[in-house]
């Protein structure tokens, strides 16, 4: 297999969407994606059911880790470009704008059509392309693309300019890893620390923007501070991620890596259990978008000590037993291929497997005297995501064999090999699978 590809990126990712299928399931189709639903639910579930969901709704929280995973790849790739050639970091960086561009028009056209279209009329019947005023992980995802290689490269620069007059030997020298480590670190610490005003502004801004109809403004501004995955602060996910991407292309010591990592953990892990002193919701509603900022850094702490272990297992260890455990991750590396495509057209297919689910039994849900109560049981509840995932894994399985053609990975390929001219790109799961690549795969 191919030493230069970080399996862990794809492993983790592919366990990500394992969660994020059934997990989709239980909150969009079953919880209808009502906050209002799930309060007086819980109150009436028993304790058993509780103990059960818990897991669940803690990993709910987890959705950060495709940030903080495009984070760790786009700086590894990055860097591996500049070292190549410093002269083609510009190309890199507008084939990662085109990339992100892409991907979000390829994205929306398929919640476009299939889930305002075929699934949800208005009530005139008319399908209308909304604006979407709130971020969420795509949004994010596009931006460390391209945000990530700019920080990276404003670090290096700022570095070369302290030494400028020396020799080129001199300065490739003087461009150290540890400016790279450091500058990241005080951006993302910037970020988590200006989080909190860019909040508390939200109201003016909002105010401002609609007062003199600055839709544009407005739009950027929403990104900022709404939704699950608002940039304040999901970004500073990525940019960690960026500090252990580029720490595995500088070939740091695992030890070292692992050190520091748990150092990051413990810190987050001690500053949340002050901040549970000091505020009497320390977590804050995990039903809406209002998670406390420090239980959102113990979330980054723990994210980046997972993936750095699972970076010794399966990446940092000899060889022979590199190429057994991968191998192993066959199952969970096929759904990283596809993890766009499965993230938008999840819905689709939880939705279909609903209505057949509500027709043989009944809803989910009912209203008594205008309060919600869940009316399938835990048996009823497992049942429907262990089916849907099954389909999905049945899916992927055979999709396989076609190269996951038609799927949305697929068409940002395509698409981005149209606009520079190139012709016979594709996927080439073969090399991300087996490590069999030819001259055709993108990847």
């Amino acid at each position: 297999m191919d030493r230069q590809r970080i399996y862990t990126f794809d492993i983790v990712k592919g366990i990500a969407i394992l969660f994020v299928i059934p997990l989709h399931a239980l909150i969009y189709q079953i919880g209808k994606n009502d906050p209002t639903l799930y309060e007086p639910i819980i109150s009436n579930l028993s304790r058993e059911i509780l103990f059960v969901l818990a897991p669940i709704v803690l990993l709910s929280l987890w959705g950060p880790i495709f940030t903080l995973i495009t984070g760790a790849n786009i700086a590894y790739g990055f860097l591996r470009v500049y070292k190549r050639n410093p002269d083609d970091s510009s190309a890199y960086i507008l084939r990662r704008i085109l990339t992100a561009s892409l991907l979000i028009f390829v994205a929306r056209m398929a919640v476009f059509i299939f889930e305002d279209g075929i699934i949800q009329y208005s009530t005139s019947n008319t399908v209308s392309f909304r604006v979407r005023y709130y971020a969420d992980t795509l949004d994010s995802i596009a931006l460390i693309n391209i945000i990530v290689p700019l920080f990276i490269l404003f670090i290096i620069n700022h570095g070369r300019a302290r030494f400028v007059g020396k020799s080129k030997e001199e300065l490739g020298n003087s461009i150290k890893p540890r400016h790279i480590y450091i500058g990241l670190g005080i951006i993302t610490a910037l970020w988590f620390l200006f989080t909190p005003v860019v909040h508390t502004l939200k109201p003016y801004v909002e105010a401002v923007t609609t007062k003199h109809n600055w839709k544009l403004l407005l739009f950027i501004y929403s990104k900022l501070t709404n939704g699950r995955f608002r940039f304040f602060p999901v970004l500073g996910f990525g940019y960690i991620g960026a500090i252990i991407g580029a720490a595995i292309h500088y070939q740091e010591k695992y030890q070292n890596i692992r050190r520091y990592t748990v150092l990051f953990f413990i810190i987050a892990l001690l500053s949340f259990i002050v901040w549970c002193f000091l505020t009497e919701n320390p977590i804050g509603d995990v039903s809406t978008d209002n998670i406390s900022i420090m239980f959102m850094i113990l979330i980054l702490g723990s994210m980046a000590l997972a993936m750095v272990l699972m970076l010794g297992r399966f990446d940092f260890c000899p060889d022979d037993r590199r190429e057994r455990r991968i191998k192993r991750t066959l199952f969970v590396r096929r759904f990283s291929i596809v993890t766009l495509t499965i993230y938008i057209m999840e819905f689709v297919l939880a939705y279909c497997v609903y209505l057949f689910f509500e027709w043989y039994w009944e809803t989910a849900v009912q209203y008594v005297n205008q309060v919600p109560v869940l009316t399938w049981g835990l048996t009823q509840i497992f049942t429907f995501m262990l089916i849907v995932s099954f389909i999905w894994v049945v899916i992927v399985k055979f999709w396989e064999k076609v190269d996951f053609i038609g799927s949305l990975e697929w068409m940002t390929i395509k698409l981005g090999a149209m606009f520079r001219g190139e012709h016979h790109i594709r996927i080439n799961s073969q090399w991300i699978l087996y490590g069999h690549r030819d001259k055709y795969s993108n990847i």
